[in-house]
């Protein structure tokens, strides 16, 4: 257990130390793109982004996760196995999304553009889903200092193509362009670092084995995140490309921030997999991780939303409304808050295969999802749009948190939630202080509790106890 820890603790310090790097390229970006091509544009793009997200979450299919827990003598061919089908069901996959794409732009969303962007994009899908099987194998060998090597590098090509175009004036195309930079970047660098060759290899008996296990998974996985969908299919048709583009500067923002979460939960499934049969040190692990990541997430989004307010305003200029963008960051991010605790438990139950009780919760997360969004955004005042959005999204994930709990009480064990509750939903409210005259940050009082106190120390202790151990 002292070696899975020493290198949890190393990939963890690794991406952190990417998400930092990328936080000063994204931070140029904002400045030198965003600002420059407006929110209608970055609305545009965004859209049609969210589609294609989507369309990579469904060609994995959770082979990934399969590749990953195979065991370490796997034979080569079960890797060859899993190019060759990600490959064919990528590019079938891109034919339909093409048809889809056509009828949505043609007869639902009706947007100057979507369609165009949309296909730019998608066409890349065969070239993302085999890259999947590259990456796996970095992840496997929890090489997380080439991982984050690799996205940083794919960063910097994709600012160094898009701030010249912005700069000249292509708008929405150099966006484009900057995604097809970054995509064959870590396209090769993903291959040359796993040392991956593929050879051709079809063995239906070996296709079926990890479809079963792929799909079961992929189900949750697809239901879920079907959530990138709704800015395009609801937020877009309703309230326009400026909601649009309100909504994703936002969710960019959070993404720039929650570096020391994401590095957490990228450890995560490794670590509960070597963990799977001994509950008890699962539902530690459990507890850790939440904690973690809700203290850092918090810490992080507050002190950014309490300085942005004053300073984000004059960078951005007359074309953005940024405090809308940050009213809109804080929703999401009480609502990530929150959601981290439960997260980690959908991931537990994916690795004991138990991942019905996550498509259960997945499908009443989006039922919820798109009804609240598409009443919430209508009846939102004019301009705020982005805010209605963002409620219905915070509301819609309650019921799949307690699916998810009464899951791991089943199949692992009472989870242990101590603070954590208590601190998320703290830290959530604190986040709209400039709006309440600075006022919900006496809710940050909860810290000064002696259970926060004590369960502080006891996370200080467990870190020190890592940090021996690595």
């Amino acid at each position: 257990m002292s070696e899975l820890r020493r290198r949890a603790v190393e990939g963890s310090l690794y991406l952190s130390l990417r998400r930092v790097l990328t936080i000063a390229l994204s931070i140029a970006g904002m400045l030198y793109v965003t600002r420059i091509i407006g929110p209608a544009n970055y609305g545009l793009y965004a859209s049609a982004m969210g589609v294609y997200l989507y369309l990579t979450q469904v060609v994995s299919m959770g082979v990934r996760t399969y590749l990953i827990r195979a065991p370490q003598d796997a034979p080569r061919e079960v890797w060859h196995q899993a190019f060759w089908w990600l490959l064919g069901f990528g590019s079938v996959l891109t034919v339909v999304a093409l048809i889809a794409l056509w009828l949505l732009g043609a007869y639902w969303i009706r947007t100057e553009g979507f369609f165009a962007v949309a296909t730019a994009i998608s066409v890349g899908l065969p070239l993302h889903a085999v890259s999947i099987v590259a990456q796996a194998a970095l992840e496997k060998e929890l090489r997380y200092k080439r991982i984050a090597l690799i996205d940083t590098l794919a960063q910097v090509s994709s600012y160094a193509v898009s701030i010249p175009m912005a700069l000249l004036g292509f708008g929405v195309w150099a966006l484009v362009a900057a995604y097809w930079a970054a995509q064959l970047v870590s396209f090769t660098l993903a291959f040359i670092s796993a040392r991956y060759r593929p050879r051709w290899y079809w063995n239906r008996d070996q296709l079926r084995d990890m479809l079963r296990f792929s799909f079961v998974q992929a189900a949750s996985e697809w239901l879920y995140n079907a959530k990138n969908l709704a800015p395009a299919l609801v937020l877009l048709p309703i309230a326009g490309k400026e909601a649009v583009g309100y909504l994703t500067l936002a969710e960019r923002l959070l993404n720039m921030l929650n570096f020391a979460q994401i590095a957490i939960r990228n450890v995560t499934t490794a670590v509960f997999a070597r963990v799977q049969d001994q509950p008890q040190k699962m539902l530690h692990a459990l507890y850790v991780s939440s904690q973690a990541q809700i203290l850092s997430l918090g810490g992080v989004c507050l002190l950014f939303v309490l300085s942005a307010w004053y300073v984000l305003p004059p960078i951005f200029g007359a074309q953005w409304d940024i405090r809308l963008a940050i009213l809109a960051l804080a929703l999401l991010a009480s609502e990530q808050l929150l959601t981290a605790i439960f997260s980690a438990q959908a991931q537990a139950l994916y690795v004991i295969r138990q991942s019905h009780v996550v498509t259960r919760a997945a499908l009443v997360f989006v039922f919820n999802l798109y009804w609240s969004t598409a009443l919430l955004t209508y009846l939102a005042p004019e301009g705020y749009a982005v805010l209605g959005y963002g409620v219905a999204y915070f509301l819609a994930h309650l019921p799949n948190n307690v699916f998810l709990h009464f899951g791991v009480a089943r199949y692992i064990g009472q989870p242990r939630y101590g603070m954590n509750l208590l601190w998320a939903v703290a830290l959530g409210v604190a986040l709209f202080a400039p709006i309440a005259h600075y006022i919900p940050l006496l809710a940050l009082g909860v810290f000064l509790l002696p259970a926060s106190r004590r369960a502080l120390r006891e996370l200080l202790h467990e870190v020190r106890a890592l940090r021996t151990q690595s």
